[in-house]
């Protein structure tokens, strides 16, 4: 393995590169559905459910007040989704 320059003339750049080496090889399980429930439900989520409340909400309330509802909706909406699927990948994900 080739050293970076911060690394040439240190005495322990062998020991480093083994080290990062063996990091980088280390085993784990996957954190990809915890990543999606993190950061791409909450979204998606959001953006449907305002869409969908705002078509709702047509009719029911006023232009000028049809919006903050909806968005108040959609944001309860999209953080009960993602604590209610956070809490069930946690119960029921795989153990190991």
């Amino acid at each position: 393995m080739e050293h970076a320059e911060p690394c040439k003339g240190c005495s322990q750049a062998h020991d480093c590169a083994r080290v990062y080496e063996r990091l980088g090889h280390a085993g784990g399980p996957s954190v990809a559905w915890k990543a999606v429930v993190a950061f791409v439900l909450p979204v998606v989520a959001f953006v449907a459910a305002l869409a969908t409340f705002d078509d709702l909400l047509e009719q029911a309330v006023t232009e000028r007040y049809r919006t903050p509802c909806a968005f108040v909706m959609a944001l309860a909406f999209a953080v009960g989704l993602t604590v209610a699927t956070s809490f069930l990948l946690r119960r029921y994900g795989k153990k190991r």
